[in-house]
């Protein structure tokens, strides 16, 4: 994703400074962050400087958005939305059902996200949790009707392994039979040779 003046992409170790530089500006804790590099999605003017960067940390078919920040606070309002789309693009290719964030621009709300309450509390994967900031979440997939989907598609493999377990059934069958229908030709071919073979013996006796 990308335009003539800057560039929306995951991030490289060739991003590590400048994101580094960030990170202290935004008072995030930068040595955490470094060991999670390749969470992050930057937008970088084309001749190579950071604007920007956001996280997508994913668990399981779950994601978390963290660790937002911009080199210019003027600079947000227009890049958030190409972070947001770069997010977006990801969770969709890696199927993901459900979003998290402690994000908290007004810009997240707008986009979707809402205040998790108790209930929704007890789906978030316990390697986002932490012990204080509010959360908000955001479902992209009915998770319900997924984990019915997935169960339907593992009936239908099971019924397709039965059926190829009853058709290699079926075949062994076939070709047993055909073994002792030859193993009784030959059985009799050779019993015919030694009939034959002892009356030509008995006719040259005589």
């Amino acid at each position: 994703m990308s335009s003539a003046s800057h560039q929306v992409r995951r991030a490289t170790l060739d991003d590590l400074t400048g994101l580094i530089a960030l990170w202290q500006v935004a008072r995030l804790p930068a040595l955490d962050l470094e060991k999670r590099l390749t969470d992050f999605q930057v937008v970088a003017r084309s001749d190579g400087p950071l604007i920007g960067a956001v996280a997508l940390r994913i668990q399981g078919q779950q994601g978390k958005v963290h660790s937002e920040a911009f080199f210019h606070p003027e600079q947000e309002e227009k890049f958030r939305p190409l972070l947001w789309e770069r997010i977006q693009s990801i969770s969709r290719s890696r199927g993901l059902t459900r979003l998290w964030t402690q994000e908290d621009a007004p810009f997240w709300h707008q986009a979707g996200f809402e205040s998790a309450n108790d209930a929704l509390l007890k789906k978030l994967p316990a390697d986002f949790r932490s012990p204080h900031g509010h959360w908000l979440t955001l479902q992209l997939r009915d998770e319900a009707a997924l984990a019915r989907s997935l169960e339907k598609e593992f009936e239908v493999f099971k019924l397709a392994q039965r059926d190829d377990t009853e058709g290699l059934r079926r075949k062994a069958h076939f070709i047993k039979v055909i073994a002792i229908a030859l193993a009784v030709v030959f059985f009799g071919a050779v019993t015919a040779g030694i009939v034959y073979l002892i009356q030509q013996s008995r006719l040259a006796r005589r």
